[in-house]
């Protein structure tokens, strides 16, 4: 994948947010944090020893030493010894070391070795879950005990439902099969047909043009939930069942199907 380091916010405000690469934010202090207010394809990082502000429905993720300030409904994702301070509506997932202090409605995903946390108002801390059965009560999955319905965000091109990564085509009422799985719980973009919630799948492609929404079904034997969850599951194969109309993917679904309409 192609990286962008910036090192001003000039450089930062200068780059599209159909960007199609990662951008590595290495300044900002404390006093004079670099400012993430749009969401890209795919998240920032705040790398080395920079500060950053995150807002709006931005998303962010803390690597090394970095320390990011969270607010309005931005998802903040934090690693190593970074630090995170969320406020208001904002999401923050908390991995390894870092410390995280989380005030307002903010929600933080414990991920984390030291469990760093400190919360106070109406925050909470939430695990996330480490096998399918837990993955399905966690997100309200409809199942019946041997398949689950799960969801996937796919381009629409000239009628015809394309994958992201690669030129793999999804036809309603047939069968799509991956060319191998990946079982590595480790690896959480190995090999399979990657789904999640709906939620989920309507914000990482949120910024596509043609973005649809799949609903597909799946055994539940044989789907692979990541270490650390990410939010998407995979599985060797699964029926497509039909496209699911945004306004049935909850509020951020509502909010992209009025947008689209005007």
């Amino acid at each position: 994948m192609e990286e962008k380091i910036v090192t001003s916010q000039a450089q930062l405000d200068g780059i599209p947010v159909d960007y199609n690469g990662r951008i590595i934010i290495k300044f900002g202090t404390k006093s004079n944090r670099a400012v993430v207010n749009r969401k890209f394809k795919y998240p920032v990082v705040a790398g080395d020893n920079s500060s950053v502000e995150a807002r709006g429905n931005s998303s962010v993720v803390a690597w090394d030493n970095s320390t990011v300030a969270a607010w309005d409904n931005s998802t903040v994702e934090a690693w190593g010894n970074s630090t995170v301070e969320a406020r208001e509506n904002s999401t923050v997932e908390a991995r390894d070391n870092s410390s995280v202090v989380a005030k307002a409605n903010v929600q933080v995903v414990d991920n984390s070795d030291s469990h760093n946390i400190t919360i106070s108002g109406n925050a909470r801390i939430v695990y996330e879950p480490k096998t399918i059965h837990e993955y399905i009560t966690h997100n309200e999955l409809e199942s019946d005990g041997k398949t689950v319905k799960l969801f996937k965000a796919v381009h629409k091109r000239n009628g015809k439902y394309m994958a992201d990564w690669c030129d793999f085509e999804y036809v309603i009422g047939e069968v799509a099969a991956a060319d191998s799985l990946t079982t590595d719980i480790h690896e959480d973009c190995g090999h399979g047909i990657h789904m999640a919630y709906k939620e989920w799948c309507v914000r990482f492609g949120a910024n596509w043009p043609d973005l649809a929404i799949l609903e597909l079904e799946c055994e539940v034997d044989g789907i692979i939930v990541p270490y650390g969850n990410p939010g998407k599951v995979r599985a060797a194969s699964a029926k497509v069942l039909r496209e699911v109309p945004l306004e049935e993917c909850g509020l951020y679904g509502k909010i992209l199907a009025k947008r689209r309409a005007t």
